[in-house]
């Protein structure tokens, strides 16, 4: 398996195994190159939710704004194209590491530019406080199936931008780094029924408690020289997903392995030469998978298989 570049180098991140956290880089990081035409959108019925309306919707560009849930006021940045009002967009949710900045990780990723070209809605939420993570506390997410707090943040977030947009409900995302992939890939299970897909880079692993509620796309990237989460828990959260997901041999493709003989949704996992930071290109390819353009992703106008009564056993 191939490196993703060394260009990403100034990410790398400060955390832990299970208690994964991600820091801000020393210095500034090269933006992402440009990005592609706009992938086409998978054929499948959008659901618009409620806020699609007639008119123009105009651009939003790296606004932050605030959500009341509970006794909390969280934060987020947002990105949105300008077009029709009426058209349903997906919406990509992007959690940073533990005390990262939202903003700093929208521009690292290309998360930003690259929801302007290619037409979706974008989402940079704040993590809370009170995170306690290799002897330090800070900014952060929920990483276990039991932990719910960040889960209840996201469903409001996604209700209010539902209300606020218009957001084809059939094709909302989410990724996250290190700490922030951690939550990903949790929110792959809790809200399986919100979720179409996730993508996790430097941060995922089993959920043994877990049974996701609907069929989800789920991407591990990871590198095989990261020293704050070993490559062995981003496998075993693989194969959790290869089970869980119902999957059959996978297909190799350069550094990544694709599972798309599965009942419940396919499974990529790429391992290349990088350490403990969000590879240069991984925004597009995470796009193109949940788009149905990376040959792991879902099969354009596939709908997803019946969701098995039975629970997958653990490992």
């Amino acid at each position: 398996m191939r490196s993703w570049g060394a260009s990403g180098r100034g990410l790398v991140l400060a955390g832990a195994v299970v208690a994964a956290c991600g820091g801000e880089p020393a210095t500034e990081v090269t933006a992402a190159p440009p990005v592609a035409a706009t992938p086409p959108a998978v054929a499948k019925p959008a659901l618009p939710s409620a806020g699609c309306r007639a008119g123009a919707q105009g651009q939003v560009r790296a606004e932050r704004r605030t959500l009341a849930v509970g006794d909390e006021t969280r934060g987020y940045w947002l990105d949105v194209p300008m077009g029709e009002a009426d058209a349903p967009r997906p919406l990509v949710l992007v959690f940073h590491g533990f005390d990262g900045r939202p903003r700093r990780l929208r521009r690292w990723t290309g998360f930003g530019r690259l929801a302007q070209r290619g037409g979706f809605i974008a989402v940079f939420p704040e993590g809370h406080e009170g995170v306690e993570l290799r002897g330090k506390t800070g900014i952060g997410w929920d990483m276990y199936p039991h932990e719910s707090r960040d889960a209840t943040f996201v469903s409001a977030l996604l209700d209010q931008i539902e209300r606020d947009f218009c957001v084809d409900r059939a094709r909302i995302y989410a990724a996250g780094l290190s700490n922030g992939g951690f939550f990903a890939n949790l929110l792959g299970c809790r809200l399986a029924d919100r979720l179409a897909g996730i993508a996790a880079v430097a941060g995922s692993m089993p959920l043994r408690e877990c049974t996701p509620a609907r069929p989800v796309a789920v991407q591990i990237i990871h590198g095989r020289r990261d020293q704050i989460v070993k490559p062995e828990l981003a496998q075993a959260a693989r194969d959790w997903w290869v089970r869980t997901n119902g999957c059959g041999e996978p297909v190799e493709d350069r550094h990544c392995r694709h599972y798309r003989d599965c009942t419940r949704g396919p499974v990529s996992y790429c391992e290349a030469g990088q350490g403990h930071w969000w590879p240069r290109p991984a925004a597009r390819r995470m796009w193109r998978f949940w788009s149905g353009d990376e040959p792991g992703g879902p099969a354009r106008g596939a709908r997803p298989r019946p969701v098995a009564t039975t629970p997958p056993a653990s490992p």
